[in-house]
């Protein structure tokens, strides 16, 4: 069975071990696990996106083999000066539409609405846990085929952990609010509304702009206009999931011109009601910490690290992203490279 090692050079963790084996790993029909008709291949749904006919129209579920799971204790353990324990959270499946092949580019602003509402609920549902200090949810989309990979898919994650990258984000977040008295992130937007060399689009409620500090050629932030530290929370609100999808679905069909490759990821706040070090831990990240959307194209090419010490090598600048991305109209034909 897997379970987590804390790294103690780089304070990474690391899920190692051997993963379960899909159950239709032997299946020789060749049927996507994912298309209606064919639930009998996945876990019984946890929740359910539903038509007028009750047909489902997105579903979630445990995954079929899971790297994290919610039965068990955590039973953290010291070994000398390593760290170790068990894989307890969830690994979940969002199958968002039941069209195979369907991008979430490519499905109506309703019903990429009714998927952020599933990505918000599965989201407060695992923060009632107070075992998991982070849920994550992220997809890799990869070129449309008649295999698996090409039904369109999230993953859901609730780990006992913070993610390496979200810890770093939140410390530096912190020190910018301690030093500034101010958010990070609604400075930055402040910048790019000002200069706009690097804003891709932008509605009344969110802005999209490729990060000065771009490690993936086209990349794009997606990110409230108002100051919010919680997806969640904030989807809440009546109005925010469908004008995010509105956002969401023409920033989508910008990147997918440049690439229908890519990886995105939602940043938001850990769990605030999960177990802390110390009582004052995380205590301003409400005010110094601000959700947002990550996108990543996956351009033939062009995503690079140079060497091994996790530089990333971006040969198109932020600014020059950013007029490729303006140019290309939401709605056209999208293509495989740019």
């Amino acid at each position: 069975m897997a379970e987590l090692r804390l790294d103690p050079f780089t304070r990474r963790w690391v899920v190692t071990g051997k993963r379960p084996v899909m159950p239709d790993v032997h299946d020789q029909s060749g049927a996507c696990p994912f298309c209606p008709g064919n639930e009998r291949m996945t876990p019984h749904s946890i929740r359910e996106y539903r038509d007028a006919t009750g047909a489902w129209l997105a579903r979630v579920f445990h995954d079929r083999a899971p790297l994290f799971h919610v039965e068990g204790d955590a039973d953290r353990q010291a070994e000398g000066m390593f760290n170790r324990m068990n894989t307890i959270g969830a690994h979940e499946i969002v199958v968002e539409s039941p069209v195979h092949g369907m991008t979430l580019a490519a499905v109506s602003e309703e019903h990429l609405g009714h998927v952020l509402e599933l990505f918000r609920d599965r989201i407060l549902d695992l923060k009632q846990d107070r075992r998991l200090r982070y849920v994550s949810i992220f997809k890799d989309q990869h070129l449309p085929s008649s295999t698996l990979q090409g039904h369109a898919y999230s993953q859901v994650l609730g780990t006992p952990v913070l993610p390496q990258l979200l810890e770093i984000e939140f410390r530096w977040s912190r020190a910018h609010f301690l030093k500034r008295d101010r958010c990070m992130y609604c400075d930055v937007l402040q910048q790019e509304l000002q200069e706009e060399k690097r804003v891709v689009d932008q509605n009344a409620d969110f802005v999209a702009f490729c990060p000065f500090g771009s490690r993936w050629s086209y990349e794009l932030f997606i990110a409230p206009l108002r100051h919010s530290s919680s997806f969640e929370n904030d989807m809440t609100e009546p109005g925010r999931a469908s004008s995010l999808a509105s956002f969401l679905k023409a920033c989508l069909e910008r990147v997918e011109r440049v690439s229908q490759s890519l990886h995105l990821v939602i940043h938001t706040e850990p769990n605030l009601q999960a177990w802390k070090h110390t009582a004052e831990w995380w205590t301003t990240l409400q005010d110094d910490y601000h959700w947002h959307i990550e996108i990543h194209p996956d351009v033939d090419g062009q995503r690079r690290f140079l060497g091994t010490d996790g530089f990333h090598f971006n040969p198109i600048p932020a600014e020059q992203a950013a007029l490729v991305l303006r140019a290309l109209e939401p709605g056209a034909e999208p293509s495989s490279t740019l």
